[in-house]
């Protein structure tokens, strides 16, 4: 028998373009509900099931029956209300070191206001890493990837491309290394795209590189913002070099990566845009900056950003009906289940699966922690010596973020990230209430493009969920 009320953190009814949904914390599934189930289960909230039942029945009549019996036939098959996975599994973190991201350049050819970076410095000394800090890391990420065969590097700084012979160096002797233990490693560049040229784009396709493209849309948007040392905006050369780019590779292994503040909230037409130019893998993120800061997202801001997210759903889907696929990066969501509960309550493993190199060599719990001197975690020279941060990323699950225990969004966003919780509220398990609500707001898109894409296959049964 269901047991009401139900407790905060177990269901999510919301309503999209006129329809109402339940999306079932446990489970991971999506329902599409009648008028008559959206009532039995706002009651159900805090009413007893036999009084929900009741006044249920004098409104909608046997209808109420029929509904409560497609959720005890739900519940009973464990899609509705089921035992919190948390409670039901014994929380192992991972205890061995996947990626890193190696910061090949502590500078940058670009001057981005907005940059977490501060310019590429990260509020120190600029700099690039030699070739002995990169080869170490990549023993270092392999003397402690254990039983692990997949491994990841990602390149990231400033721009890394200024370091291009050490990258290029790093990449031959990290597929050397790995091969000869029977292990790989895929390899990741981040760039503001300037120095793509044909010796960077000849090297990148020939090792089968991913590239994340940073620009931010449309010429003025992206030249608010993006601009050279001297202010010249940047948006005709990264368009350019992004073109010529994947001319050369094909429309593969890439996403397009943007950036929306309080001055460019119409993040929809810069998707848009570049959806436009043919390019099917596109992100738009929020800033994350001090409030204080002239382009910070404020909560005033975000009926505007909601009905962003909401009109990019429904473009995606009308684009999509007239037959071509379309991946905006945060909708693309995974509520299949199949992630072990120990990753999902973990989240991106910063600290612990994953860790940032400074050019000095230096060991940080990710590329946003560089530069926060307490979250130094040793070098690649020495290895993890604050063994106290160690444990404390170990455990840092949103089990121990009180916000997050009981949002419906844990299991989907796993806690967010905790470099922006430190960032904004100096606390690890504090999450920042502005970037929480954008995120649940994505979510619900996420969930209704899910559901818009299985009508459209004419399916009724999408992952582990139905639609009643």
């Amino acid at each position: 028998m269901i047991e009401f009320p139900w407790k905060e953190g177990q269901l999510h009814l919301f309503r999209f373009d006129k329809r109402d949904f339940l999306f079932d914390v446990g489970s991971s599934s999506l329902f599409s509900i009648d008028e008559v189930t959206r009532t039995l289960l706002e009651k159900g909230r805090v009413y007893s099931l036999d009084s929900v039942l009741e006044e249920t029945r004098r409104v909608y009549g046997e209808k109420a029956d029929e509904a409560l019996s497609e959720l005890e036939v739900l519940n009973h098959r464990g899609l509705f209300l089921p035992p919190d996975p948390a409670t039901q599994a014994n929380f192992s973190p991972f205890p061995h070191l996947k990626a890193l991201c190696l910061n090949l350049a502590h500078e940058c050819n670009m001057r981005c206001l907005y940059c977490f970076a501060s310019q590429g410095a990260y509020g120190g000394e600029r700099g690039l890493m030699s070739l002995d800090v990169a080869k170490k890391s990549v023993d270092f990420l392999l003397s402690n990837s254990g039983p692990l065969k997949r491994l990841e590097i990602d390149f990231f700084g400033g721009e890394p491309l200024l370091d291009f012979p050490v990258l290029k160096e790093t990449v031959l002797y990290g597929k050397k290394r790995a091969g000869e233990m029977g292990k790989e490693i895929r390899f990741t560049l981040t760039t503001n795209c300037l120095l793509l040229n044909s010796e960077t784009m000849e090297f990148l396709n020939r090792m089968e590189m991913r590239v994340v493209l940073s620009i931010d849309g449309r010429k003025n948007d992206h030249d608010r913002f993006r601009t050279l040392p001297g202010g010249r905006g940047t948006h005709e050369l990264v368009l350019s070099r992004i073109r010529d780019f994947l001319s050369s590779r094909g429309n593969k292994l890439f996403y397009l990566r943007g950036t929306y503040t309080s001055s460019t909230l119409n993040f929809l037409e810069n998707a848009l845009f570049l959806f436009d130019l043919g390019y099917d893998e596109v992100s738009m993120e929020p800033v994350v900056a001090f409030p204080e800061e002239s382009f910070s997202l404020k909560k005033e801001h975000l009926p505007e950003i909601f009905r962003q997210y909401e009109l990019l759903v429904k473009e995606i889907d009308r684009r999509e009906r007239e037959g071509r696929e379309l991946h905006f990066f945060h909708f693309e969501v995974d509520t299949t289940g199949l992630t072990c509960v120990s990753k999902r309550l973990s989240g991106c493993g910063a600290g612990v699966e994953y860790l940032a190199v400074t050019p000095s060599g230096a060991l940080f719990p990710c590329h946003q922690f560089v530069g926060r001197r307490d979250f130094k975690m040793g070098d690649v020279y020495r290895g993890i010596e604050n063994l106290d941060k160690l444990e404390e990323f170990k455990n840092l699950t949103f089990l121990k973020k009180d916000k997050c225990r009981t949002c419906w969004a844990r299991y989907l966003c796993s806690g967010g990230c905790h470099a922006n919780h430190h960032l904004l509220s100096g606390d690890l398990k504090k999450p920042d209430e502005i970037g929480c609500q954008i995120t649940r707001k994505r979510m619900e898109c996420a969930l209704y493009l899910k559901f818009l894409r299985k009508e459209r296959s004419r399916e009724t049964n999408f992952g582990a969920s139905l639609e009643i």
